[in-house]
């Protein structure tokens, strides 16, 4: 009995941990446009009832909204983080990874041996690393899905005589109301109608995304802008660029995946098997349980199955 009250408990706790931290995957940059206009408003009017200098719209992006640029390409908590789009602080991170794996050792500290007892500390580095993981490549896959598509577009409004802001504004009204690709863009928009500097616009285009080849696209922006040249034939090689690896990168994903399938289809087998053998001939499982020796096989057993999908996991994954 003691041991179901702690598995309810662990469920329970990782159920609250993945409620808390199961933001939408599409983030929130649908809403960013209008916070960051009546934020301004609202903080140049009060400036002007307490009689104080009123900041400009530059001023005020400036100083909360400046796009960091960042030197260092190593991917740190923070980043994933950020590009995750969690509002929780890498201290309070740790803190969820402490208490998993508390949880997970008090449970296997009551019926199991030491080697169960030292892997059950990994529980927690495991479980938050893997929601933060899916939360990152949701949200790439969410943008991702629109972007070759939405660079094409851009390609032909280009070469037709559209500006490049025209461009811009007709390849993203092309795309669905809850497109990333489509938020950003008009984000960006937004940014140069309000009078905010180019760079700072098109340079926090996507800041928020891990996807590689949108510092491409906005250093071809920006360097159109400033020094001009054929922006449509840039656009085009990098349409083609992205189509590509978007191509490999899927059928990478089909053919792991079926190695993926195949080990956790024989992993079922093995249950159905030994279930099959609890029905039929229970003392053997029942025994085995009770005895020490076996007990120890159990453990041993289930501490190899576990290394062997973190170890096919490890070797099937595929950097984005």
């Amino acid at each position: 009995m003691a041991i179901v009250l702690f598995v309810l408990a662990g469920v329970t706790l990782l159920g609250g941990i993945a409620f808390f931290l199961g933001i939408s995957p599409f983030g929130s940059s649908g809403d960013s446009v209008k916070t960051l206009v009546q934020a301004q408003r609202t903080t140049n009017s009060y400036a002007v009832q307490k009689g104080g200098p009123q900041k400009s719209i530059v001023d005020l992006i400036s100083e909360e909204n400046r796009v960091k640029k960042v030197t260092d390409s190593r991917l740190t908590l923070e980043k994933k983080l950020r590009y995750a789009q969690w509002t929780i602080s890498p201290t309070l991170f740790y803190v969820f990874i402490a208490i998993i794996s508390l949880v997970f050792f008090l449970i296997v500290r009551t019926r199991f041996n030491f080697l169960l007892q030292l892997l059950s500390l990994t529980a927690g580095p495991i479980f938050m690393s893997w929601m933060l993981a899916t939360a990152v490549h949701k949200r790439f896959n969410a943008f991702d899905k629109d972007y070759p598509s939405f660079l094409l577009s851009l390609v032909g409004l280009l070469k037709t005589g559209m500006n490049t802001i025209q461009a811009l504004q007709a390849a993203a009204e092309g795309l669905e109301g809850d497109s990333m690709v489509k938020q950003e863009t008009e984000l960006m928009l937004e940014r140069l109608r309000m009078g905010v500097s180019e760079d700072q616009s098109i340079g926090a285009f996507g800041e928020d995304i891990f996807h590689e080849e949108i510092e491409l696209f906005v250093q071809a922006l920006l360097l159109s802008r400033r020094v001009g040249g054929n922006l449509s034939d840039t656009i085009d090689r990098l349409a083609k660029q992205v189509r590509k690896r978007q191509y490999f990168r899927y059928s990478a994903y089909h053919a792991v995946g079926m190695q993926r399938g195949s080990i956790w289809i024989i992993i079922v087998i093995l249950l159905l098997i030994m279930v099959y053998m609890y029905f039929i001939a229970p003392d053997l499982i029942v025994g085995a349980w009770k005895d020490e020796l076996g007990w120890q096989v159990w453990q041993v057993g289930i501490v190899v199955i576990l290394l062997g999908i973190f170890w096919i996991r490890q070797v099937t994954k595929i950097r984005v």
